[in-house]
């Protein structure tokens, strides 16, 4: 179990690492897996701890070592899947309005000050480094089109759909 969970390890942290930068620092990693990864390592570190346990019991008499190390297992899959869990939850309930790309493009409407207002953003993660976003535009010209406006935001090859609503 050990051995294949190490090869595992080995497999899935090299499986992102492909030559190119998809930019984005900590926010481009794709959090299957990423948990994938740290199941494989917690299952690895409790079966080292439960090898050590064993030993300890078996040559020094140390029966008290086993549930010892169990509980330290117990406590470091708790600690990764609290990280996890916090990443994961960032996503389900749509809180990346703090990564870059909002920014990116209220400066892409701030350039087009004819467009008017915005009147909502949303931006959500769809993929590793790929978002989608639905922007509302208010007090721009009868002539704007969404077409035209997905035009400009879309030069960021992060955002795959933008929905673009004109009132």
């Amino acid at each position: 179990g050990l051995a294949v969970n190490v090869v595992s390890a080995l497999i899935l942290g090299r499986a992102h690492d492909h030559g190119h930068d998809h930019g984005g620092g900590h926010h481009g990693h794709d959090l299957n897996l990423r948990s994938a990864y740290v199941h494989v390592i917690a299952d690895a570190a409790t079966s080292v701890l439960a090898i050590l346990a064993l030993a300890g019991g078996l040559a020094m008499g140390w029966a008290w070592l086993d549930p010892i190390m169990g509980f330290a297992g117990a406590v470091l899959v708790a600690v990764w899947a609290v990280g996890l869990l916090r990443d994961t939850t960032r996503v389900l309930l749509d809180a990346e309005m703090d990564h870059p790309v909002v920014e990116e493009i209220r400066e892409v409407a701030g350039a087009h000050p004819e467009w008017g207002r915005i009147t909502d953003l949303h931006v959500w993660r769809v993929g590793k480094a790929s978002y989608a976003c639905i922007l509302a535009l208010e007090g721009g010209p009868q002539d704007l089109t969404p077409a035209a406006v997905r035009a400009a935001v879309g030069v960021h090859a992060e955002l795959v759909h933008i929905t673009v609503e004109l009132g």
